[in-house]
């Protein structure tokens, strides 16, 4: 099922299939990670330069991050709002990371320009990213939260950034 204002898939789908790749992932024993993004100050994108505007941004987004993903299997759904969620099976953390680096730099190549989003006055976007390693006995709903939880601390630290869990922890 696909987000209408997007057309990636939608939450609905992303719930799906965090199912099938998590317990592929234990049958097949290799790691899964998981990349949270958030487009940086939307609601003020949003003041700015209308929901009009704010639907165009979303759109273009979107787009930037499917272009980021080469794999077939790797996933990429509008999780609600202004939030995206990467699936990324058989990749380990540094892989997770490279990804998320490179969405986060096709954002802000995007060059949309936001002049209430400081310092760079273009749209950006912050990444969490988690990882489940193999044999890690972990939940999809912990390792979501895991994810969540990252994005929370890019967010904190300024934003237009990319944290691992494992980085962030302690």
């Amino acid at each position: 099922v696909f987000d209408a204002l997007t057309g990636i898939p939608n939450r609905h789908s992303f719930s799906e299939r965090i199912l099938t790749e998590f317990n592929r992932s234990l049958r097949d024993s290799y790691p899964l990670s998981i990349i949270m993004g958030d487009i940086d100050n939307f609601k003020l994108y949003n003041d700015t330069y209308g929901h009009g505007g704010g639907d165009e941004c979303l759109k273009s987004v979107a787009k930037s991050i499917e272009k980021s993903l080469k794999r077939p299997g790797d996933f990429c759904a509008r999780y609600g709002g202004e939030e995206f969620i990467i699936i990324l099976p058989a990749t380990d953390q540094n892989g997770a990371m490279k990804i998320a680096e490179e969405i986060k730099k096709n954002v802000f190549a995007l060059n949309i320009p936001h002049e209430k989003s400081l310092p760079s006055q273009r749209v950006t976007i912050s990444l969490g990213v988690a990882t489940k390693n193999t044999g890690e006995l972990i939940s999809h709903e912990v390792l979501l939260k895991m994810a969540d939880d990252a994005l929370y601390i890019a967010k904190e630290k300024g934003r237009n950034r990319t944290e691992h869990y494992t980085e962030c922890r302690g």
